[in-house]
């Protein structure tokens, strides 16, 4: 007997028991080869559903490994090609609409346009995406992965069986961007949704503690489908339901079918059962289902999985009703760094501490709360609350502080960006002048750091520190564009000699809306560039039109060489002189990436031995793949490996070229925004 009919016998005896009706299922619901989900599925679906199981990543899709980034598997050449200019006139052909290729952004909102596979095979296209970080070193680069992975776009023919959709789906929740991957799903055709991606759906809906929504989703779901995923779905609804003979009923159901051998699940259950505490040793690697189930049981998830590399646990700590107030505090804090959750729910987590309103009136006066998480939560509920905008100043000033010092800064800045917007920019503010230019940059504020520079220079004198402080911060000034330096601005160039546009990486406000498309691009349909990439050089201005003369970039030349002379004299007089030359490193390579000149004797300054160091750094077919990638403008493939290359941002003996590099990737394929983003948040993030 299966599943289903047992699923329809069960529902049977409980509708003459409770005398309920028997729902329909919806049509909606489809089979489809899937491609397994990051998340920890049930060995008897492993089994029936993997298609070739890599033995070191059983996680990954079910596309078979070509041994690299390459184009090629099974000794079998594919050739997508896809036209690189969105404008140009493409053969297109008008057969089945291609439900893979729908998004929920198009190039207008951040997306990285239709043709952004072009050049990749689909068997390629799933291992870059499986094979992406849960948690990329910057927000930057995470940014740029949740983008390119909702972007509408044309997809490479070939391999069906490989549902690049699904893939794009699990990667979307394991990052925690689980409203992204909900919208996804639901931006597909609703015959087209096969068991994976309503598994999805469901596994997004229970790891944010929507367990209401979660079970009006198996419920319209569960009939449809043979796993025991559903089964074990529909147990943890009914107790949720406080339905114990539907759920004694389900969970014997479980059993039978070959379940037994979820100690988790049936652990959990007994917890329930019981109203006991769960063994903690069945609850190492939690899944979302598992999650639900402990908040049935009112059981906190373990602590020690903050410790874990789990983001749905992470996850679940945050939003868990029985979390423990000062460990959702710390759950939080680590979520967000990690791009897990958004600074308005860190917002909501620690507007949600009560406080007493005079340890808010006097928090710049009392001692530092015992628990960093805490003290923040104090800071900024303090500064929320703070009608007056001198006060709100100081607060959030030593909040950057204490931020600062723990490494926390970028953060910070996410935090309190809204609460910076109704701090006025003026000379009255002179004071909270370059704190406030750093939270600007550092939370992508772009303008209005370039208003806040400008009251730093006017305020600075000889009886204040502004003018050391900017020179200080000089670099990311430069980096980030609020500085002219004299340098060139690389711009990607098709074949036609028309220079490509960049887009920036911000999606445009306005409702929401998916893209899809029909049909597929024709294999050697005429495109707009043929391998290689040409460059030009434009200078570095507001924008491509206006040009600077070559008095105004000898100008700015001058200054720049000043200034860094300047600041390298500041690094000289450091303490710790090898964090000093790493900097430098970091920075030079930058600018170079950027093409900002770096002056020869600023170089030589660092030049000492020894000259051989143990770094970290990326395989070498990494850096040829993304080199060529980039060349080729392969804007997809580009930005996967980008991300990659990237990760070594994270630890101290990070190499500097692997960084520069990734920069000047995104700038050839006109990412130019992306680029100068996760450069600034290098610089800034650099333990100095």
């Amino acid at each position: 007997m299966t599943l289903r009919s047992r699923l329809l016998m069960q529902t049977c005896v409980l509708a003459m028991m409770t005398g309920t009706g028997l729902g329909s299922a919806p049509a909606s619901a489809q089979n489809s080869a899937p491609v397994p989900l990051f998340l920890k599925q049930e060995a008897e679906q492993d089994a029936e559903r993997q298609v070739a199981p890599s033995p070191t990543n059983p996680g990954a899709t079910s596309a078979p490994r070509s041994g690299g980034f390459g184009n090629t598997s099974s000794g079998t050449t594919e050739t997508d090609t896809f036209p690189s200019d969105p404008n140009a006139v493409q053969s297109l052909s008008l057969g089945a609409v291609d439900a893979e290729a729908v998004g929920t952004i198009d190039q207008s909102r951040g997306g990285l346009g239709t043709d952004m596979w072009n050049g990749t095979t689909r068997r390629s296209a799933a291992q870059l995406i499986s094979e992406l970080p849960a948690t990329p070193a910057t927000h930057a680069a995470r940014d740029l992965q949740k983008r390119m992975l909702l972007s509408a776009a044309a997809l490479p023919q070939g391999s069906a069986d490989i549902s690049l959709l699904e893939a794009r789906v699990a990667k979307l929740i394991e990052m925690g961007a689980l409203d992204d991957a909900i919208e996804l799903v639901r931006s597909a055709p609703q015959g087209s949704r096969g068991s994976m991606l309503a598994q999805a759906e469901v596994n997004a809906l229970l790891i944010g503690s929507r367990i209401d929504a979660a079970c009006d989703a198996i419920e319209g779901y569960g009939a449809s489908y043979e796993e025991l995923f559903w089964l074990k779905a529909a147990a943890m609804c009914a107790f949720y339901a406080n339905d114990p003979t539907s759920a004694a009923f389900t969970v014997d159901l479980v059993r039978e079918m070959g379940g037994e051998s979820d100690a988790t699940f049936f652990g959990l259950v007994s917890a329930i059962r019981s109203g006991s505490t769960a063994d903690a040793d069945l609850l190492n690697d939690l899944r979302p289902i598992d999650l639900a189930l402990l908040a049935i049981a009112k059981q906190s998830i373990p602590t020690s999985q903050l410790e874990t590399d789990n983001p749905a646990a992470i996850i679940g700590i945050t939003t868990a009703d029985a979390t423990a107030t000062d460990v959702r505090l710390e759950a939080a804090r680590k979520a967000e760094n990690l791009g897990l959750i958004s600074p308005e729910k860190l917002a909501d987590v620690y507007q949600s501490v009560n406080f007493e309103p005079a340890a808010l009136e006097s928090v710049l006066d009392d001692a530092s709360e015992g628990i960093q998480a805490r003290q923040y939560a104090k800071l900024y509920q303090a500064a929320a609350q703070s009608d007056v905008a001198a006060a709100r100043a100081e607060i959030l000033a030593a909040l950057f502080e204490a931020a600062d010092f723990e490494g926390d800064f970028m953060q910070a800045a996410r935090l309190a960006a809204p609460l910076m917007t109704d701090i006025p920019v003026n000379g009255d503010f002179s004071w909270f002048a370059v704190p406030a230019l750093r939270a600007s940059i550092a939370a992508n504020s772009f303008e209005r750091a370039e208003n806040w520079l400008q009251v730093a220079k006017s305020s600075a004198n000889a009886s204040n520190d502004i003018s050391s402080r900017l020179s200080l911060l000089y670099p990311v000034l430069a980096i980030s564009g609020l500085e002219e330096t004299g340098a060139v601005r690389r711009t990607a160039m098709a074949s036609d000699g028309n220079s490509s546009q960049s887009f920036g990486s911000d999606p445009q406000s306005g409702p929401t809306q998916n893209f899809g498309l029909g049909g597929a691009v024709v294999p050697g349909a005429p495109t707009s560039s043929g391998g290689m990439a040409s460059a030009t050089v434009m200078p570095n201005s507001a924008s491509a039109e206006d040009v600077q003369s070559a008095s105004d970039r000898a100008a700015a030349l001058a200054r720049h060489r000043a200034r860094m002379v300047e600041w390298q004299e500041m690094q000289a007089a450091r303490g710790d002189q090898a964090a000093a030359r790493r900097y430098s490193e970091l920075i030079f390579n930058l600018f170079e990436g950027f093409g900002i000149e770096v002056p020869n004797t600023l170089w030589d300054s660092i030049l000492t031995a020894p000259y051989a160091e143990e770094r970290m750094t990326t395989s070498s077919a990494v850096s040829h793949q993304l080199n060529a990638a980039a060349a080729a403008r392969q804007k997809a493939k580009t930005a996967a490996l980008a991300i990659q290359a990237q990760q070594v941002a994270a630890v101290d003996n990070a190499d500097p070229k692997v960084l520069s590099d990734t920069v000047t990737s995104l700038l050839v394929i006109g990412q130019e925004n992306d680029a100068r983003r996760l450069a600034t948040e290098l610089l800034m993030s650099f333990n100095q």
